[in-house]
């Protein structure tokens, strides 16, 4: 609780999945990030989508953020209603397709010098109320350095119960 509202700064009923880490479905190009995070990028680390705020829509503080994003490089958020592939994800560009059916684009972003970019309700197209389940991740361009050469990768997955 960072800002002294008394709800968690990390949403307590998020959790991550769909990692790059070599823990679930299988990397494009043998491409494996660190613990946690997305498939690495042409940083060297994968990039790791947290979320911020409550879970609440009355309280509707609820925020998105990516850490370990290419700086120089647009990254966009976006929804959908399921957890593709069991929530193991699907080979995509150089990463995991990790949000799926339903998908809602919730705006473009460009990353600080350190490569951290962020989110914050009221997002584009939000569509959520109590008792919806969430499913977010960021897709971002990586032209340089593109460890299997397709230009773009994303970050792990983070599903949301709303209440």
């Amino acid at each position: 609780d960072l800002d002294g509202d008394g709800v968690p700064d990390e949403c307590a009923s998020g959790a991550s999945y769909c990692f790059g880490d070599g823990s679930g479905s299988f990397r494009p190009c043998g491409n494996f990030g660190g613990t946690g995070e997305g498939c690495a990028n042409g940083t060297g680390s994968g990039a790791l989508m947290t979320s911020l705020g409550s879970n609440s829509v009355i309280v509707a503080d609820f925020g998105l953020a990516a850490s370990n994003l290419d700086p120089s490089q647009p990254g966009l958020y976006f929804q959908g209603n399921n957890a593709v592939n069991g929530g193991l994800g699907n080979a995509f560009g150089d990463g995991l397709r990790c949000a799926g059916q339903g998908v809602l684009r919730h705006g473009v972003r460009s990353p600080n010098a350190a490569g951290d970019a962020s989110w914050a309700s009221p997002l584009p197209n939000e569509e959520w109320g109590p008792g919806d389940t969430k499913h977010f991740q960021g897709w971002y361009r990586d032209p340089s350095g593109s460890p299997c050469g397709s230009g773009f990768n994303l970050t792990n997955g983070r599903t949301i119960s709303f209440n």
